[in-house]
């Protein structure tokens, strides 16, 4: 590039900023939209990546990754430390014993606990050198002199400590327990770490743990030799297990965060075209002072970059600081739904470097045929927002649509795994903006034959005119509103079923959770109290089929038969249950397996026992599959006798119940729950669950919103001189307003009239076919014309305050003034 090519660029690049000087709105209009798009986008690549590295780094508390694990014989839930001294005994000392289960504190809150060597923890960790976690037992942090006294201590990360409530001391089932905060560096997450010995007291479990990590690749053989039949060794494929039950929650967010980036670069692309569209006479002025038209076009693609910079760099800063505030949800969702830790979040500089190139790349692209277009244009040609009109492709853009959204259907239609079906429904909901500027166009012309002559034809007459420049904005609100009622109707379809099934699962009076130390003796002080009429037992373990991991456990008789919800099941499905013939599977479960009623089942813990399936049954408490087995099968195979849950059923008032249990078992109120409690705490769960979906969902509509302002602010300066030859007509300033408004009224009801029904559609993809598919869940489609009418009243609302408040000052502006801007 020649100095004097350079010279005319630096020329040219001066005049855009000049112009830019003086609209600034301009500027702001496409930087706002790259901001809105990059920054929804940012926050969900960081939360995906952190929950990835988090299930890749999942290691032992303070120590390292295991290779693979030494586990309790099928159908029991803890296997004897003598196990574990036999493997230090034959010279294998890279393994660590472990214990987990569930303790109460003084306000009956339930919680988590794991207990380790920790001191062999820390040692293994810096032997393996996969100790990244910064933890050595000198560290000022680790309670090394407290360790060595025996004294009872908890460790908990900093933030875990903040929601148990910053106490100093906690007395975890009646023994005070000191609360040691550790950094966030050392990964605990939410967890609670303590002493194995103080656990194994806690727990009431001496000598016994739930598994032994083994940190080096033992041969197979030689583990099955020394551990015989005492425990069995498995491969920990814990960091793939997540992968694969987190991957429909994940994909959930992408989905979110590529809508949100679609619709703000909708904003941007049409804050590109208006200051293309401001700047004509200026091009063309430009090109007539003979500047080469390569020159113009590298401006306005260095012009482009510069915004496109800025843009995504506060966009990839607000999406980091967006991803910190929506992590402790996310963690919550992932924990409760999952049993997932989600480390602290961190952020790289690539992720930047990716959103920049992607941005720029979906910029570029979209923007280069107009910048050529502009600069292409006659010589002899001028600017002015009438005089030379874009010419229109909706017939092309409606065709294109028409094309994409039979090729989507068609996929929905045939797909079966859901992350092909979310791709379909994509594909849909893209397509259907197509339609837009050839149905409004229609739509306008329609009233307009309808509308009787004077001001009113006027408004529709004209409102064909605005079809154009609108509707990209109006494509972006299409976009948001369809998504924001089908995840709602996909919200009210699952709280609408969950409590139809809490209705129908809920059977006993009282449910009791006590701590797993005093199960066995609530359990039998309970089967002699006068007052309970019935104890309702629920048994379960860890297992599972074809890979798996699943939950085998079975229930009493009444409980089977009085909270099972059948989606399917085989004639005289009880009689042959009850003589261990058939077993009852979950529905995600089978789903998952593509299991059907009577397939052949082979359970991990009943290798030589052949079972049938004989009824699906509704589950919505997990995704995880379950299997239930007779009782009969149960006590036949030694499986542990220790119920998981205890509920009752009284034999007098339910309060006088309450007041007793208290008293005799010596249990907190917290532990005692009635039907509307468990209720209560299963609905708080399932809101908190989708938290981050409504959260996103918000700002996504709220992306469209802003998308709608600014493109109403934008046409109404564009549209300056036209309204004031209007109130130079006579039109007086209330009529004015009233036409302008309404307008942009007939506009928005004209994209909502497409917008409703196409989200009712999404909503019934995604509650009938993509939650089925992910989860395993068939839900009841239950749609809400109240959330609709909200979402219209709400966008109307908004679309008539961008509209007033410019126009306002419009109106009261002198008449000439605007009339000049016409001819200047």
């Amino acid at each position: 590039m020649t100095s004097y090519t350079l010279t005319h660029l630096w020329l040219v690049i001066r005049t855009f900023i000049a112009h830019y000087r003086q609209a600034p709105l301009q500027a702001a209009a496409i930087t706002l939209g790259i901001i809105l798009a990059v920054t929804l986008f940012v926050a969900v690549q960081a939360i995906n990546l952190n929950a990835k590295r988090s299930y890749s780094e999942s290691t032992e508390q303070l120590s390292a990754r295991a290779e693979s694990l030494i586990i309790p014989l099928s159908g029991q839930e803890y296997l004897d430390q003598s196990v574990y001294f036999e493997l230090r005994q034959s010279g294998i000392s890279a393994s660590l014993p472990i214990i987990e289960g569930r303790v109460r504190d003084e306000n009956g809150q339930r919680l988590t606990i794991q207990g380790s060597e920790l001191i062999a923890a820390i040692t293994s960790g810096l032997s393996f050198g996969q100790n990244q976690t910064q933890v050595s037992l000198f560290n000022g942090n680790f309670p090394l002199a407290d360790l060595l006294a025996g004294r009872p201590l908890m460790m908990v990360s900093q933030s875990q400590a903040e929601r148990m409530g910053g106490k100093d001391y906690l007395t975890l089932d009646g023994v005070p327990t000191k609360v040691v905060v550790v950094p966030e560096e050392w990964q605990l997450g939410s967890r609670v770490l303590m002493d194995i010995g103080f656990a194994q007291r806690l727990l009431n479990k001496p000598e016994q743990i739930s598994y032994i990590a083994m940190f080096d690749a033992q041969p197979e053989g030689a583990l099955v030799d020394i551990i015989q039949n005492k425990a069995q060794w498995i491969a920990n494929t814990q960091d793939t297990d997540l992968d694969a039950l987190t991957d429909s929650f994940h994909l959930n967010l992408t989905a979110m965060s590529l809508l949100a980036f679609v619709v703000g670069m909708f904003i941007a692309y049409n804050g590109v075209k208006y200051s293309l569209l401001k700047r004509n006479r200026l091009l063309v002025q430009i090109r007539q002072a003979g500047t080469p038209a390569l020159t113009v076009l590298s401006a306005l693609l260095l012009e482009l970059i510069v915004l496109v910079f800025f843009g995504t760099s506060l966009g990839f800063i607000l999406g980091i600081q967006l991803s910190h505030w929506l992590h402790p949800t996310v963690a919550l969702t992932l924990e409760q739904l999952y049993g997932a830790t989600l480390l602290p979040g961190t952020w790289q500089w690539h992720w930047w470097g990716q959103a920049l190139l992607l941005t720029l790349i979906v910029t570029t692209i979209s923007c280069l045929q107009h910048f050529k277009q502009r600069i292409n244009q006659p010589l002899s040609s001028h600017g002015g927002f009438y005089k030379t009109p874009e010419h229109n492709h909706a017939t092309r853009l409606f065709l294109i649509g028409l094309s994409l959204s039979i090729l989507a259907l068609l996929g929905l239609w045939l797909s079966q795994h859901f992350r092909y079906t979310m791709a379909w429904l994509g594909l849909f909901i893209v397509s259907v903006p197509l339609y837009l500027p050839k149905v409004l166009h229609k739509l306008a012309q329609w009233s307009e034959k309808q509308a009787q002559a004077g001001l009113t034809h006027y408004l529709f007459a004209e409102l064909k005119e605005l079809v154009a420049p609108l509707s990209l904005a109006m494509m972006a609100l299409l976009l948001a509103v369809t998504a924001n009622i089908g995840m709602n109707t996909l919200v009210g379809s699952f709280e609408s079923t969950l409590k139809q099934w809490l209705d129908q699962r809920l059977h006993a009076d009282i449910y009791i959770s006590p701590s797993q130390r005093d199960m066995q003796k609530v359990e039998e002080t309970l089967e002699e109290l006068a007052s309970i009429d019935t104890v309702y037992k629920q048994y379960y373990v860890d297992d599972s089929v074809q890979g798996v991991p699943i939950i085998l456990g079975t229930k009493d008789k009444d409980t089977l038969e009085q909270t099972m919800v059948f989606k399917s099941a085989i004639d005289e499905f009880w009689q042959a249950f009850y003589a261990s013939k058939v077993v009852a599977i979950s529905e995600p479960m089978a789903i998952k397996l593509d299991i059907n009623l009577g397939d052949d089942l082979h359970i991990g813990a009943l290798p030589d026992y052949p079972l049938k399936v004989g009824a699906i049954f509704h589950d919505y408490g997990t995704p995880k599959g379950e299997v239930l087995i007779s009782p009969r099968l149960w006590v036949e195979k030694g499986f542990t006798p220790t119920p998981t849950s205890l509920g009752v059923k009284v034999a007098q008032d339910k309060d006088k119940a309450y007041r007793e249990l208290e008293q005799i078992l010596g249990l907190h109120p917290s532990q005692l729950y009635d039907q509307a409690k468990i209720k209560s705490l299963a609905l708080d769960i399932f809101s908190r669950t989708f938290a981050i979906t409504s959260a996103l969902n918000a700002v996504t509509l709220l992306v469209a919103i802003i998308g709608l302002f600014t493109a109403c602010y934008m046409l109404l300066d564009a549209r300056k001189a036209a309204i004031a030859r209007l109130y130079a007509l006579g039109v007086n300033r209330k009529k004015l307003m009233t036409i302008v408004v309404g307008q942009i009224i007939a506009l928005v009801i004209f994209t909502l009239c497409i917008a409703i029904p196409l989200g009712a559609i999404v909503g019934f993809v995604l509650t009938d076919i993509i939650t089925l598919r992910a989860f395993g869940w068939s839900l009841t489609y239950l749609w809400s014309w109240y959330d609709a009418a909200s979402i219209a009243l709400i966008t109307i609302l908004v679309s008539v305050i961008a509209t007033l408040v410019p126009l306002w000052r419009l109106v009261n502006r002198p008449v000439v003034t605007s009339l000049q801007s016409e001819v200047l």
